[in-house]
């Protein structure tokens, strides 16, 4: 694990104990961040423009001037990545609203893929009664604010889905999709606009597939065909339970499947140079 404080002077390395992002961003100031991974030896990111954006441009509408510009930032990125191991890399942007308005910190570790069973077999995942206070940006004060949430994770529970008002709008750490009468559905509103996610929406029009903006009420819960959740991370990971409800036939769906498919052999062609 790695962490730095970027300016233009300088790349400072911080060291921390604690052993994962979370747990360090909690320690750093509070302010927005985002996370992704590395592709092509750690030269590509899927959607990095998106992801700058959620740092800059709501730093840009309160007056707030980062440290870096973009391009700057790129580099520092790009330089710090060529030093890791051959592996790719799982990447974290911070930047300082609180203390230091308008400083960027980067956490780096190698990047721990999921079993294939994961994909295989799908995931279970439970319910929580809560969202974002404010769901356009991704900030790290929601990390403490669903700590106890994200207690429930481990060998049983794969992701904590928020629901409000009795509709599911999204996970802790991903967006949500269910498959209904042939449709696919999303929350499009009171939700984070995830990179991925607008990645398989555009790919799923293109297959042919109607997608729909419409939040899943937990009672329909039982009559969805497929779900699955999408992260940067970890792409597309079928979800075949919903606290003690089997999804469809309780197993990995075929259009969740294709969509799988399609996004892992777009990689190569959507992945955007770090430089």
């Amino acid at each position: 694990m790695l962490v730095y404080q970027l300016s233009h002077s300088a790349v400072q390395q911080l060291h921390f104990d604690d052993p994962d992002f979370d747990s360090i961003t909690m320690e750093l100031p509070s302010g927005l961040y985002t996370t992704f991974r590395t592709y092509a030896h750690r030269t590509k990111v899927i959607g990095l423009r998106a992801h700058l954006d959620r740092l800059y441009l709501p730093a840009q509408a309160l007056g707030t001037r980062v440290v870096l510009n973009r391009g700057p930032l790129r580099e520092m990125l790009a330089d710090l990545l060529k030093a890791l191991t051959p592996n790719e890399a799982r990447v974290r942007l911070i930047l300082d609203m609180s203390r230091e308005p308008g400083e960027i910190y980067l956490l780096l570790q190698d990047l721990q893929t999921l079993p294939a069973q994961v994909y295989q077999d799908g995931v279970h995942v439970a319910i929580s009664r809560g969202s974002r206070k404010k769901p356009l940006l991704k900030q790290t004060a929601f990390i403490k604010e669903s700590s106890a949430e994200r207690k429930l994770l481990g060998r049983e529970i794969f992701e904590v889905l928020l629901a409000h008002n009795g509709l599911i709008l999204e996970g802790m750490t991903s967006n949500f999709f269910y498959l209904l009468r042939g449709e696919l559905g999303t929350a499009g509103r009171g939700v984070l606009s995830g990179v991925t996610r607008e990645t398989v929406m555009t790919i799923a029009r293109k297959a042919g597939i109607q997608v729909r903006y419409k939040a899943l009420a937990l009672r329909e819960i039982p009559e969805i065909d497929e779900a699955f959740i999408t992260s940067s991370s970890r792409g597309v990971v079928p979800v075949v339970r919903i606290v003690d409800q089997p999804v469809g036939n309780g197993t990995v769906g075929q259009t969740t499947k294709q969509l799988m498919n399609l996004y892992e052999q777009r990689i190569a062609d959507i992945a955007e140079p770090i430089l």
